[in-house]
């Protein structure tokens, strides 16, 4: 049988689950389903579960599987099914939603190994009363379509949009292979799944529809209900806190029944997220031993940057490595890159060198970090760097911690030439270090703290360790806008919007900004106080100063300017403040992201800080200009709002969102 070992792949959630079920035999293929075997991973407390309260553990799967019109059914979790720390259940898939790929081209996938779904507890002690889902409504911490309906019990019933989601396209293998098994499989199939308006949602007799509803959950989870007259949902059964924060919350529902259902309802139950923390660590803290302070690494900051017999002339780039003596204190190891005697190669020949690691390079790149295997031999270690990596560095460092030597990076500057900007191969060499499982930290001179770095939507953040939970948990905003100082109005105006944006949507949110001055600087300084998350993705340009008061960030060089466009996308919505030609591009490109699918078409606000909307008419003019010429989709007529008043933005989130 195949072994599948478990791993929490996300702490912040308060959802006790087990790890995503593979499929470990095919039993019996039919015309239409497929009966299979999968095992599921759990964690210990899952185990004490599913021996005491089998009754409250449910199946859900993956949501793309759900999405292609693909029902899978699982037999009821016992402890006989249990076999050490894994369970063993029979399924059963079947297509159910017609419109989509058929049963001969999807049961390809349903083979040993394939990912499925996971098992989740939940707590019948947790489920909210009706006065609790009214109180969290109030309080902004839940946000429920505006046709919900909360009966006396606290269950609720969700009314989904009056849409209906097709295939743009035929998918071929090739591309449900992508879509079934790769990373960001979801979001590739959202670029060919279309919406579209109807009258009425119509389900005949033993169909089913997809379709959609806005949904923001923090601080609680949904169990969907199946079997319910109106309207019976697919197995993706768990919309839980962080993913179910959208526009486009994909419901999957199938009539049973041998009559027509017109406008389905989901019958559901609230429940509050377990608390959970995350406290990150090197792997020290790991082994009971407190992990370096701050102060602990300025000392070695200092010896860093005081090399003792230095060979190269041209880069200092000393590292050290700290290890456990047999008696547990901490040995700290330094060395030195350059040759084993002076280097003779004169300093301005070799710094024109920099970056050439060809065979034929005049420079002969011995780093310290070539030094690491003899040095160390077989002890772990964790690794403090003077500055990030370049190529010949990481190439010995994969090679270490591919050996399990290396549980942790520390590093200073991020580049010897740019300072406290990454190049884009740093953020690919970030991205190995996450793959690896490495924590890598940051002693940033930003802030004067250790930040860790971690990911969220598949972007790399470094964000302060006890900001860690909020920063995974917490709905963004983009606040784009001028380096330009407001007005006493201006200033006044973006305090009250943000005021209304936590009235409206709670204490759970934060802000990212372009890191500058201005309008920046003002609304990371805005955040702070009100004690909402703030961020930056700083970028190197010379015509304005970095904000250093910020929870998280990102470290761009001027050369990635595109590219740190990116990292906005873990934001849901867009706000653009007066601002310049550097705001005007990022309006453009918020606006093509939209288009190609690339993030889902939420209201873009522009925001007229100073004046009563007379900045920005002429960019929507114009782009109406654009749809008349056939060289704009229609829908971003309706998704453009321009106003002065933070109310009316409130107002548009309602009406556009179709909130409760």
């Amino acid at each position: 049988m195949l072994k599948i070992t478990s791993q929490v792949k996300n702490r912040f959630r308060g959802i006790i689950q087990s790890d995503d079920g593979h499929i470990t035999k095919v039993m019996e293929y039919k015309k239409s389903q497929i009966i299979f075997q999968a095992a599921f991973a759990l964690p210990g407390i899952l185990i004490e579960k599913i021996s005491d309260s089998p009754q409250h553990i449910v199946f859900s799967e993956r949501s793309r599987i759900a999405r292609l019109g693909i029902q899978i059914k699982c037999e009821k979790p016992t402890v006989k099914h249990l076999s050490n720390q894994e369970i063993l259940l029979t399924l059963t898939a079947s297509t159910v939603i017609s419109g989509y790929p058929e049963f001969e081209i999807l049961k390809f996938f349903f083979t040993v190994g394939f990912p499925i779904g996971r098992l989740a507890y939940c707590d019948p002690d947790a489920i909210l009363t009706s006065e609790e889902v009214l109180k969290a409504i109030s309080r902004a911490e839940i946000k429920l379509p505006e046709s919900t309906s909360v009966a006396t019990d606290g269950s609720i019933l969700i009314s989904p949009r009056k849409v209906v989601c097709s295939l743009t396209q035929p998918l071929d293998k090739a591309l449900l292979e992508r879509i079934l098994l790769s990373e960001n499989g979801r979001e590739l199939l959202g670029q060919f799944q279309k919406q579209e308006q109807v009258q009425a949602l119509i389900i005949p007799p033993k169909e089913g529809v997809i379709t959609t509803c806005s949904m923001y959950l923090n601080n609680h989870y949904i169990l969907l209900q199946s079997g319910f007259e109106l309207g019976r949902h697919l197995s993706a059964t768990i919309l839980d806190p962080i993913k179910t924060r959208g526009i486009n919350i994909y419901l999957e529902i199938y009539n049973g029944s041998n009559h027509v259902i017109v406008n389905p309802m989901i019958f559901a139950k609230i429940y509050k997220a377990a608390k959970t923390s995350y406290m990150p660590g090197p792997y020290f803290q790991k082994k009971g031993i407190q992990h370096l302070s701050y102060d602990h690494l300025e000392n070695i900051k200092t010896k860093l940057d005081n090399p003792q017999k230095q060979t190269c002339g041209s880069f200092n780039k000393s590292i050290c490595a700290v290890s456990h003596n047999p008696d547990n204190s901490l040995k700290t190891t330094f060395l030195i890159n350059g040759p084993k005697n002076i280097c003779k190669i004169p300093k301005n020949i070799c710094f024109s060198s920099q970056g050439d690691f060809s065979t034929k390079s005049i420079c002969p790149n011995i780093y310290a970090t070539s030094k690491l295997k003899k040095e160390l031999k077989d002890n772990e270690f964790t690794l403090i760097l003077k500055y990030f990596p370049n190529l010949i560095e990481h190439r010995d460092i994969l090679d270490l911690i591919s050996k399990g030597k290396i549980k942790s990076i520390y590093f200073f500057t991020p580049s010897y030439r740019h300072g406290n900007f990454l190049s884009q191969h740093d953020h690919n060499h970030l991205h190995d270090y996450q793959a690896f499982g490495v924590d890598i930290y940051w002693i940033s001179p930003l802030n004067n703290s250790i930040m860790i770095h971690t990911t969220r939507d598949g972007k790399g953040y470094f964000v302060n360790c006890n900001k860690m939970s909020a920063f995974h948990k917490s709905m963004l905003f983009a606040f784009y806008g001028s380096n330009k100082k407001l007005s006493e109005q201006g200033t006044s105006r973006l305090g009250k919007l943000m005021d209304m944006l936590i009235e409206f949507w709670g204490k759970n949110i934060g802000i990212i900004t372009g890191g500058g001055s201005g309008v920046m600087e003002l609304a990371n300084s805005f955040a702070q106080k009100r004690g909402i998350l703030s961020g930056a993705n700083f970028l190197e340009i010379t015509d304005q100063s970095m904000t250093t008061d910020v929870d998280f960030c990102q470290v761009f060089q001027a050369t990635c300017r595109h590219s740190r466009q990116k990292w906005f996308e873990i934001t849901s919505f867009p706000i653009f403040n007066i601002g310049g030609i550097g705001t005007l591009e990022e309006l453009g490109i918020t606006l093509c992201n939209m288009k190609l699918s690339v993030i889902d078409p939420v209201p873009v606000i522009l925001f007229d800080t100073e004046k009563n909307g007379a900045f920005w008419k002429n960019i929507k003019n114009q782009i109406i200009e654009m749809i008349s010429a056939d060289r704009a989709p229609e829908w971003i007529r309706h998704n453009i709002f321009i106003t002065n008043d933070p109310k009316e933005i409130i107002n548009i989130y309602k009406k556009h969102l179709h909130l409760f």
